[in-house]
């Protein structure tokens, strides 16, 4: 496979040229392996913008960055009802270098209807421009520098999870989860311990979890969805980590969010669907719980026309979904469409 893509916004300009191969082939009767291989270019151009006041610069204003990987994995038929997938990636990017990403992942068919499975993999995010070059000027002062010795982000994601039939109407999946974070970007005083700052990786931690979702087939022409997300994190710095900014700069993630779907076909080409969600608070900066409703009622008028009526955050004026009140408030919408297929 190959692509180009070309992307213009205002002083920035990137090329993308990227190429993919892939290949997948049994080996006997319980062996089923990919391996492939990959490569993306990205020559980018940035015009540095200066003011009297402040300035985000990056230096060099211009790289062309290569990333290359291979991978291969192999999914083992253990027997008719154990399977067992392992992969490994080696991804090689323009400024760490040469990273190994395993990963496991084991099912087992316990019984026709119900599913049992495990998985551990390793992730990372790599180091991008903004992390090595960038250079914030207050006035004529340097406030802040890329740090050209910045690590990737590390994470070791742990994964258990069941999914069964229920009923011939009813359908559950649980999963649990527990990422295990290292080298999280922080932001770190100068040797003299004053300014510049510069981008450091002195934070760690543990983000785990459960996520839950079920269907349930009320009638043939209504179904119920409903989910649960639960999460805790427990982020913290390194001895000797400045503390900048605290642990929220790595994330502000509601500790619970729930959702009820619902869909009808109320009639031959007429349908109703509902989506009702709940986020619960985000801690830091805080912003509260909110409960909000979507609704879309369809009518497929022939096979090349339809129209449909839809509102949006129909609880609420408006509310709060991120940053500081009153700004970014959602607002409460409805629209009417007709679409006509040729």
């Amino acid at each position: 496979t190959r692509r180009f893509n070309e992307v213009h916004n205002g002083g920035f300009t990137l090329r993308t040229y990227e190429i993919e191969v892939q290949h997948n082939f049994a080996l006997g009767n319980w062996n089923n392996i990919i391996w492939g291989a990959g490569e993306r270019i990205s020559p980018y151009t940035i015009t540095n913008q200066v003011s009297s006041a402040s300035s985000l610069l990056f230096v060099p204003t211009s790289r062309t960055l290569n990333l290359a990987n291979g991978f291969v994995q192999d999914r083992l038929a253990l027997t008719d009802r154990l399977d067992l997938t392992l992969g490994l990636k080696l991804e090689n990017d323009p400024y760490s270098g040469l990273a190994p990403l395993p990963s496991g992942r084991a099912s087992w068919k316990l019984t026709d209807t119900t599913l049992l499975w495990a998985a551990v993999s390793r992730a990372i995010r790599s180091p991008t421009p903004f992390d090595h070059d960038v250079v914030e000027k207050l006035g004529a002062v340097i406030f802040l520098t890329g740090n050209p010795n910045f690590l990737p982000e590390q994470l070791t994601a742990y994964e258990v999870g069941y999914r069964g039939q229920l009923s011939s109407r009813a359908s559950l999946s649980v999963s649990g989860f527990m990422n295990d974070y290292g080298d999280l970007k922080s932001i770190e005083f100068a040797p003299t311990g004053g300014l510049p700052l510069k981008w450091g990786n002195t934070m760690k931690g543990e983000v785990y979890g459960l996520e839950a979702w079920g269907t349930y087939e009320i009638a043939d022409w209504w179904r119920l969805s409903a989910g649960l997300n639960v999460q805790n994190a427990n982020l913290r710095f390194a001895p000797g980590a400045s503390g900048l900014l605290g642990v929220a700069q790595a994330g502000d993630d509601p500790h619970h969010q729930a959702s009820l779907r619902s869909s009808m076909n109320l009639a031959d080409g007429v349908t109703l669907d509902g989506d009702l969600r709940y986020v619960g608070v985000l801690p830091n900066p805080r912003v509260p719980a909110y409960v909000e409703l979507n609704a879309r009622l369809g009518w497929a008028v022939s096979k090349t026309v339809e129209i449909s009526f839809s509102g949006f955050n129909l609880l609420h004026a408006k509310h709060q979904e991120f940053t500081i009140p009153p700004s970014d408030e959602v607002e409460r919408s409805v629209f009417l469409e007709t679409r006509v297929k040729f």
